[in-house]
């Protein structure tokens, strides 16, 4: 029944809002935001977790492109290369004398031959141009007209090929464009750098995407189908090339050369042993001689670049932290869930077994894998998930018994809802928010770990760059070397504390007692 004017003047809570000038404004429901929606939204009015989120969103930026930021391969390199060019001139003539020493007979060394011959014609091909490049491309289709695999064998014609092939040695060399750092690029370095970048369109977007699993698809689908297409076409290379002396030498700049370096332009382990124990160049009192590089926080004492070495440790430091986190989460996750939901003899075994491992200490069980096993950063990271998910098996536990009998499992329970889909559809949805603060603690704690055991001489194997590694590097001589101590020093303590205001604002925000 429709109400008069009069009868909503009585009830002001029923009174329509006026527009300036008279009239009544349209009516709009307001908009409902989810729990999680509203512990967003508390967290990001904590001005101290989301400047630590800023600060981890960078150490992680340069942990997955530290290949990227740190290398001594430029991005961009235009010059010439007579060395490769002649190399690959020599390797030709082996093949071709080979061939010409056989018989006819295809076998795999012939075989083998055949194509490392055909793989440098290519490499030379990128060195000339003009009448060169033409002579070039006649020689491999006489080549392979008598090749013992591709044509009719000739020995005698092939040998005529090898005087046909020597006015190539005095071809004049031609620019080459490479992309030396990319290509470099490592398989697994690719996959990451493709996860991360998919994860920030995903996360801009995310308002478009209810459900973590379809988002999480969306991010590991196109990366490793993107990763395998690269690796198709480019496989992973050990490029050794000395490119600091081809940058460095006079003919680079008399040749036009253009480069493009890396923001540190130093490698994880390139030692300039001459620079070895050089102080930071800003430092006032640093008097280097001129032809010394330009190192920002110095190098150790094998001549490394300091600051290339802590952007490598980054990547070390978070490897650690996030994959040993995820994998003890989720061993506790799935125990504690069972424990809790199923209760009876389940949860009395369950128990007693958290309360087994929970005796062993984790610094003594990794020294002693450690000394039984070659020194490892898997070794680590297993040890730490092997003890360290007792802690969110417990939380986990103590949260389903207080969720499993609630109203919405029971009437879950009542309409013919499996086990499994109550819980991890219904319960594990509302219990994470306790796992994710012991996450970012936990995330903190493995990095001062591993900074620990690296610290001791315990940790990633050598010559792999850590934090707690330069550390170690400069313990014995810290008044001459104050900078192996003070830069790593720094950048683990602004880590781990980063991570710790992130835990604490994600414990604020889901505290009950707050006004969401």
């Amino acid at each position: 029944m429709a109400h008069t004017e009069q009868e909503l003047a009585g009830h002001p809570e029923n009174a329509l809002p006026e527009m300036e000038g008279g009239g009544v404004a349209s009516l709009k429901p307001k908009k409902t935001r989810t729990y999680w929606e509203l512990v967003g939204r508390d967290f990001k009015r904590n001005g101290l977790a989301m400047f630590g989120s800023a600060i981890i969103f960078f150490v992680v930026f340069v942990a997955v492109f530290c290949s990227l930021i740190a290398n001594q391969r430029p991005l961009y390199l235009e010059a010439k290369f007579p060395a490769d060019y002649d190399n690959s001139m020599f390797i030709i003539d082996e093949q071709l004398y080979l061939l010409s020493e056989g018989d006819g007979t295809v076998t795999e060394d012939v075989k083998a031959a055949h194509d490392l011959l055909l793989s440098n014609v290519q490499e030379a091909a990128n060195h000339i141009e003009g009448e060169w490049a033409t002579t070039l491309t006649t020689f491999r289709d006489d080549f392979l007209k008598v090749s013992p695999v591709t044509g009719t064998f000739s020995a005698d014609a092939i040998v005529a090929l090898m005087d046909q092939f020597s006015p190539l040695y005095d071809a004049e060399i031609t620019t080459v464009t490479r992309y030396p750092a990319f290509r470099a690029l490592y398989w697994k370095e690719i996959w990451f750098m493709f996860a991360f970048v998919f994860g920030i369109v995903i996360f801009a977007i995310r308002k478009r995407f209810k459900r973590l699993v379809p988002a999480l698809l969306l991010i590991l689908i196109p990366a490793t189908l993107l990763t395998m297409v690269r690796a198709t076409i480019y496989p992973d290379i050990n490029d050794t090339r000395a490119y600091r002396s081809i940058i460095e030498a006079p003919e680079f700049a008399e040749n036009g050369g253009k480069v493009l370096r890396t923001i540190v332009p130093y490698g994880e382990n390139e030692n300039i042993i001459r620079e070895a124990r050089t102080a930071p160049t800003w430092w006032p009192w640093y008097d280097a001689p001129e032809e010394n590089h330009y190192h920002l926080l110095g190098t150790d004492t094998n001549g490394r670049d300091v600051l290339a070495r802590m952007v490598y440790g980054a990547r070390v430091s978070m490897l650690i932290g996030i994959i040993a986190v995820s994998i003890y989460t989720f061993i506790g996750i799935v125990l504690g869930a069972l424990a809790g939901y199923y209760g009876g003899w389940i949860d009395i075994a369950l128990s007693r077994i958290i309360e087994i491992v929970i005796c062993f200490p984790v610094l003594m069980l990794i020294l002693a894998v450690q000394a039984f096993l070659a020194p490892d950063i898997k070794n680590i990271i297993l040890a730490m998930a092997a003890l360290w998910w007792t802690s969110v098996a417990r939380l986990q536990r103590a949260e389903f018994l207080r969720l499993v009998n609630l109203d919405y499992v029971l009437a879950v329970r009542a309409v013919g809802g499996s086990n499994f889909r109550i819980i991890f559809m219904h319960i594990l949805p509302n219990a994470l928010g306790p796992i994710l603060v012991l996450v970012s603690f936990g995330i903190a704690g493995s990095i001062l770990v591993e900074s620990g055991l690296s610290f001791l001489g315990f940790g990633v194997p050598q010559p792999t760059a850590s934090w707690g590694d330069l550390l170690n590097n400069g313990r014995n001589d810290i008044k001459s070397v104050w900078w192996l101590t003070i830069f790593p020093g720094f950048a683990i303590f602004i880590t781990v504390t980063c991570f710790n205001l992130i835990g604490e604002g994600v414990r604020d925000a889901l505290d009950p007692r707050r006004d969401h």
